[in-house]
């Protein structure tokens, strides 16, 4: 309960930066870079974590710590138009590196991911599922297993859809035993202003039941008083 009423006291820049340096204190596993990721990709662009120590931290290896240090280097205009041609021209060249020579650690890929802007980016993906008939981050799972491939697939929901990212964060968050509690308060803190609605829908169409009901059924007190004041009704 004091992590989220911790959390829900501080501004989203300076909340960001808290947990990004708790993520790199740590492992290095999947979920730090999570938490990386949603601080570069899902955030607007005007409170941005810029600076995180990427590149100085040992616990991510290339070419995952290329990613990431692209990611939170870049700054992403909220606006702006969209380039089709370039749209078509980059799914191409993102099928390429995916599809065909199965490797999405390529320099394109990271350069495309990491410096488009999200309207941009969305045309792209669109692109590619019109040019390929699956949706790119389905062929990152099928054509590779890499944690690169599983992290990439995270920034590209954050990038366009972060309800299907942090939909997963809450259900991973209570599967199994124990309450992952660090990743379910930020989850739902984060989000509780920007798309809980959407959140709680994926959720639903997803897993078969609410967002409600598995907080409740794994949480208890205040705590859990607080989370579901900030799910809202469902």
């Amino acid at each position: 309960m004091k992590k989220a009423m911790v959390l829900l006291a501080t501004e989203p820049a300076e909340r960001d930066a808290k947990l990004a340096r708790e993520a790199l204190g740590r492992r290095g596993d999947d979920r730090d870079a999570w938490v990386l990721i949603e601080a570069a990709c899902a955030a607007t662009p005007d409170h941005l974590l810029r600076k995180v120590g990427v590149a100085a931290c040992p616990a991510f290896q290339e070419p995952l710590r290329k990613l990431l240090v692209s990611l939170v280097r870049s700054y992403r205009c909220a606006e702006g138009s969209v380039d089709m041609a370039v749209a078509k021209q980059e799914a191409a060249q993102l099928a390429e590196a995916i599809r065909r020579k199965k490797q999405p650690h390529g320099g394109e890929v990271v350069r495309i991911v990491s410096t488009r802007s999200k309207p941009q980016l969305a045309a792209t993906f669109r692109c590619y599922k019109e040019q390929h008939g699956s949706d790119i981050e389905e062929d990152m799972k099928q054509y590779s297993s890499s944690q690169f491939a599983r992290m990439l697939k995270i920034a590209v929901w954050c990038l366009t859809s972060p309800e299907k990212h942090f939909a997963e964060v809450i259900r991973y968050s209570i599967l199994g035993l124990g309450t992952d509690e660090d990743a379910l308060t930020r989850a739902i803190v984060s989000r509780a202003d920007i798309d809980t609605k959407k959140i709680k829908q994926e959720y639903r169409v997803r897993f078969k039941t609410t967002v409600t009901d598995d907080v409740v059924g794994d949480t208890s007190g205040y705590y859990m008083d607080i989370l579901l004041a900030l799910v809202g009704k469902e």
